[in-house]
């Protein structure tokens, strides 16, 4: 009998916390990138759901169906951590779909993401609408991490939250997607650190970051630091409520800190004029110590409503555009900067009140001030 109990107690013991493998025997998943891999990846996750345990994908490409489960791919669970080895890829199998999404987290909390691939199919989409085919979806879930990953190649976003709380972002890479490299629509707590967003064209807005707020939804305590935005057609970071939305979503808190813009608004695919750092009808940002190289538009653009903003300790040159401009703003702090060598104004203020502008470097731009 007491070795009976014995047996019991350590069985729960491995299964509690314990790490499977998707190509175990009990999961089957191949990785020969030809092998549909959806079911037997959701059966791993399904194995160690609220455990606390890891599902552990090996190097090698899986096939994922990625309009499975109402259009969510694969659904990561609550409780656990998905770990994708060094050169682990999930790779979206081409299809027509508006909506899909490679990989899923919803209605979940506690939940950690790390390492791997998110390969989407915008070579191979054989659809021409929609803008929703994701990689990477955290959607009405708290406490998510996801560090080292990288999505590609998406027919939508490569990262994308809406309605979460407590979400960080590490070490990620969104390069090529066809809409933006992440987009926020709701979340209250969202770190991004160290990670790079670049080359996002296709279809509007194609920026780097784009926090935009739908009516009835809110952004808020946001830190973006230590980031790179590189080429991507559109703004390098868009942050602001769409004027057509202005009194029915909010953004407040968010910090833009040592981060590095370079080449961003490159033939965007309206054709309009595009900006590094664009922030609009949100007050109370703080945009600080970031630098600002050889983007098209504006580098830094505060307009309609970007109220009581701090700027300064940035690093602003070689735009095709002004260098600093506000517009239709009040209260704003615009300090220590260093705006040197742009094509048109320096520092800018159009139809501004209460603002503060002062101890900047202002030389060297093709207009004046």
């Amino acid at each position: 009998m007491i070795r009976r109990w014995l047996a019991i107690l350590l069985a729960g013991a491995l299964a509690h916390g314990a790490t499977v493998d998707v190509r175990s025997h009990a999961f089957g998943a191949r990785g020969d990138g030809r092998t549909d891999d959806t079911a037997a990846i959701q059966k791993a996750i399904h194995a160690v759901a609220g455990t606390g345990g890891t599902v552990l994908v090996p190097a090698g490409t899986y096939l994922v169906n990625t309009v499975a489960s109402s259009d969510r791919g694969l659904v990561v669970a609550g409780r656990m951590t998905l770990q994708l080895a060094q050169g682990a890829i999930l790779k979206a199998i081409p299809n027509a779909a508006r909506n899909s999404t490679i990989l899923s987290v919803a209605g979940a909390s506690q939940v950690t993401i790390l390492g791997g691939t998110l390969q989407g199919d915008r070579s191979g989409h054989s659809g021409t609408e929609g803008e929703w085919g994701m990689g990477l979806s955290i959607q009405n879930s708290r406490q998510v991490t996801v560090r080292g990953m990288v999505a590609r190649d998406c027919w939508g976003d490569g990262f994308y939250i809406s309605a979460s709380a407590e979400v960080s972002l590490t070490e990620v890479l969104a390069q090529h997607n066809r809409r933006n490299g992440l987009s926020v629509t709701s979340c209250d707590g969202l770190t991004v650190r160290d990670s790079e967003f670049r080359e996002s064209k296709g279809t509007e807005p194609e920026a780097g970051l784009d926090i935009e707020p739908n009516p009835g939804e809110t952004v808020r305590r946001v830190l973006i630091t230590g980031c790179r935005f590189i080429d991507n057609a559109g703004s390098g970071l868009e942050d602001g409520v769409p004027d057509s939305n202005l009194g029915r979503a909010f953004i407040s808190d968010v910090v833009i800190d040592g981060n590095s813009f370079t080449g961003n608004g490159r033939t965007p695919a309206d054709g309009s004029i595009k900006t590094a750092i664009r922030i609009s009808n949100c007050p109370g940002n703080r945009v600080t110590r970031n630098i600002i190289r050889n983007n098209t538009g504006q580098g830094i653009y505060l307009r309609y409503n970007a109220d009581d903003c701090e700027v300064s300790g940035n690093t602003v040159s070689g735009t095709a555009g002004d260098g600093i401009v506000q517009a239709a703003c009040r209260g704003n702090r615009i300090t220590a900067n260093e705006v040197t060598g742009n094509s048109g104004h320096g520092i800018l203020s159009k139809n501004c009140s209460g603002f503060s502008v002062g101890g900047n470097t202002v030389s060297g731009n093709g207009l004046s001030p």
